[in-house]
């Protein structure tokens, strides 16, 4: 009589099975075209590798603003930062000032690869003149993770959508040669572009266009209230609508437009700087990243550890008050939780015991205290007028808007006889 019985059975299709969807699944590549081109020589496709396509089918470019991101830290109730709370989420606030630069820029680099609108700028704030918004927010990030918050914005105030990005980089990244030089978080800035450019489809050019006056007409009526207010309304819920529309020919409108000009010259100089930035922070902050993922990683294995360890401890609390059972028992379950949340630390700690690290923070500390962009000090001319700037991007951004107000307020004032 045989052996054999139904359980051996069973493994052995399983295994079989196995072996067989392996089989299989190894064959299966991305790519879906093979021999020369039909329409031309091209860049061939790399195996493995896997490109957004974009296809934008409209003339009109929107201008893009992405204003510096938002670093995230936790805040008191009257708005001010809250210390303690950065202190217990393990925040280091000069990091994630730089990062609030560093993502910001990286953003823009992949929206400039959908080749699906105008100029794309890094801004000091929300304030800079375009025609959409995108606003990031750092939610978290320990150099391993990274959730990043975006909203995006026209200039009618109409919100186009929100969502929350999140990418994890793996240790083996950068044991890959062929990722020098590139972004590890960059696979994070792919789906943000995706994102922004498929919200950027769904509006018709009509909308578009519209978008683009509201743009121009806020700009002018910024500078002369009593002149452009009449052609635009705002609800209750902050969204812009536009009444009507002024004559090209109008002479405060080609007025405003000059100043405009200005304004959207010095922020295209200021890319300048942010790409120096980028540069310069470069190589102490990848250093930083790939020496601390370690770090982040054993943390974060920690912590699903501690939180399993909490709900095993939790589910022992109950089963003793149901049970009835030696509540001593529980007791240790409850302790040997609590042992384990004692022995996990933040990154910020580690970065402590660690003599580089430690030496790479006080480099970002030397970078500014609150890391706005250094920008030098320089000189706008207009109309045989000149404007000095000093300062960072910030405060160079809000005196260059201030003088050109008076400049305008100036030239449109006739002079009136005495």
């Amino acid at each position: 009589m045989s052996s054999f019985k139904p359980k051996a059975l069973f493994t052995v299709v399983a295994t079989a099975s196995f072996i067989l969807l392996s089989g299989c699944g190894s064959t299966q590549t991305n790519v879906t075209s093979v021999g020369p081109s039909m329409v031309g020589p091209g860049g061939g496709q790399a195996l493995g590798a896997q490109k957004n396509i974009y296809n934008y089918n409209s003339e009109i470019y929107m201008d893009v603003a992405i204003p510096v991101f938002d670093p995230g830290f936790p805040t008191e109730r009257d708005g001010t930062i809250d210390y303690d709370e950065i202190e217990e989420e393990g925040i280091w606030p000069q990091v994630r000032r730089l990062e609030a630069n560093r993502f910001a820029i990286a953003t823009k680099e992949a929206l400039g690869e959908t080749k699906s609108f105008g100029s794309i700028n890094v801004t000091p704030d929300a304030s800079a003149l375009a025609d959409v918004y995108v606003l990031g927010k750092i939610n978290y990030s320990d150099t391993e993770t990274v959730e990043i918050g975006v909203k995006v914005m026209d200039a009618k105030n109409t919100v186009w959508g929100e969502e929350e990005f999140e990418y994890r980089v793996s240790e083996g990244w950068y044991r890959d040669a062929m990722s020098r030089g590139e972004n590890p978080n960059g696979p994070v800035f792919e789906q943000i572009a995706k994102f922004v450019y498929d919200l950027l489809i769904k509006k018709s050019d009509a909308y578009k266009q519209e978008v683009q006056m509201v743009s121009d007409l806020r700009y002018a009526q910024m500078y002369s209230p009593e002149s452009f207010s009449q052609y635009l309304t705002q609800g209750r819920r902050g969204e812009i609508e536009l009444v009507s529309a002024p004559s090209d020919s109008d002479p405060m409108l080609r007025r405003v437009r000059a100043i405009q000009a200005k304004d959207e010259q010095f922020i295209d100089s200021l890319q300048e700087t942010y790409d120096s930035f980028w540069v310069t922070t470069e190589e102490p902050y990848r250093k930083y990243q790939k020496e601390t993922l370690p770090e982040a990683k054993k943390i974060r294995e920690l912590e699903a550890e501690r939180t399993t360890q909490q709900v095993t401890a939790g589910l022992f609390a109950v089963a003793s008050v149901l049970l009835g059972s030696n509540s001593s028992s529980t007791a240790g379950q409850v302790a040997a939780a609590g042992a384990g949340i004692a022995a996990i630390g933040t990154l910020s700690e580690a970065i402590k015991t660690n003599k580089e690290l430690h030496a790479q923070r006080d480099l970002f500390d030397e970078m500014g205290q609150n890391l706005d962009i250094q920008v030098a000090d320089q000189i706008v001319e207009i109309d045989n007028q000149r404007i000095e700037l000093q300062g960072t991007a910030s405060e160079q951004y809000y005196q260059l808007r201030a003088r050109l107000k008076d400049i305008y307020d100036m030239e449109s004032t006739p002079m009136t006889a005495l």
